[in-house]
């Protein structure tokens, strides 16, 4: 397994975000295994990640570089030519990612980059998988000292695998989630790297509060808006609005139902989040596919331009209608 080189290296990290607690803890774990070095992070929405990845232009000349994207994919062949011309100038690249959507495309031409280290996997969360794939590297190298003393992060990364699987068997993993989508990914990044365990500082805890609130007032917005659809091939289609907490409202949507797809426009982030109940094994990742995005089978999402101007849309034709008839 190659192994990256650590002294005088600038360290890019490109991670899913914007507030997402898998791909903030990602991009901790590699701050946290590089300590005291140089690391450079940039959160990325899915349908950001092509234009960062392509803005990456890493010092070069002396140490060697290194780019980590984590929990993260992209779709374009111009992303893999940026890639690869950076790989030959020296820049060693490492991807890690857990959803359905790359590991079932693991050999798309867009992926075919010469890569330092890779792991393409659903077996854990990004944040795991990162963390596992850097105690093996310390271990490979025989840097013993260094594997032992990584090792106190793996509390931190098993609350996000715990979130993001959606186990909730780690007490506590749904309110670290909740405090970093109310914080901002960037900003609960520089909380965790400060900590030494898993316990939330001052910052983390009152935007767990405001959380709490905010997820509330969003799933009042969902319950408003509440679209329920009985499929003829016996699927329940539940659809809405929220503003923000998209997977946390969509638990409520689904709560006490069956065979029921969950599908949330959330007005802060224009895009869809899908959700599925327990029983249900529709592939939400294939789904989202089809409209440009992906996820995981039972938790994905896509962004529609329509969908943004749909309001909007409606309002001007409500208006409209009786301003032109002049009953104004």
């Amino acid at each position: 397994m190659p192994m990256p080189k650590r002294a005088g290296s600038r360290i890019e990290v490109v991670s899913h975000g914007p507030s997402c607690l898998d791909g903030v803890m990602a991009a901790a774990a590699l701050h946290r295994f590089y300590e005291g070095k140089r690391v450079h992070l940039r959160l990325a929405a899915n349908g950001e990640s092509d234009r960062i990845i392509q803005e990456l232009k890493p010092e070069t000349g002396g140490a060697c570089d290194e780019i980590w994207i984590t929990d993260l994919s992209w779709t374009s062949l111009e992303t893999a030519q940026h890639l690869n011309t950076l790989a030959r100038e020296g820049v060693r690249i490492y991807w890690i990612d857990h959803h359905r959507s790359a590991v079932s495309r693991a050999d798309a031409p867009e992926f075919r980059v010469a890569f330092a280290g890779h792991v393409l996997s659903e077996e854990y969360s990004a944040a795991k998988l990162t963390f596992n794939f850097l105690v093996q590297l310390a271990t490979d190298r025989g840097d013993h000292e260094l594997a032992q003393r990584y090792r106190a992060f793996a509390p931190f990364a098993e609350l996000a695998d715990d979130h993001d699987r959606w186990v909730h068997q780690v007490p506590g993993s749904a309110d670290w989630a909740l405090a970093v989508q109310t914080l901002g990914g960037l900003e609960s990044y520089r909380e965790i790297i400060r900590l030494r365990e898993p316990i939330m500082s001052r910052k983390l805890k009152a935007a767990l509060e405001m959380g709490r609130s905010a997820m509330d007032k969003s799933l009042e917005v969902a319950n408003a808006t509440l679209v329920d659809r009985k499929l003829a091939n016996g699927l329940r289609l539940r659809s809405a609005c929220c503003v923000g907490y998209s997977s946390e409202v969509a638990a409520r949507l689904y709560e006490g139902q069956t065979q029921t797809i969950v599908a949330l426009f959330d007005l802060r982030s224009l895009g869809v989040s899908l959700r599925r109940s327990a029983d249900c094994s529709v592939d939400l990742s294939l789904l989202a596919q089809y409209f440009g995005g992906g996820g995981h089978a039972a938790a994905a999402g896509f962004a529609d331009d329509g969908l943004k101007r749909a309001p909007a849309d409606r309002l001007a034709q409500l208006l409209g209608e009786r301003l032109e008839d002049g009953n104004n």
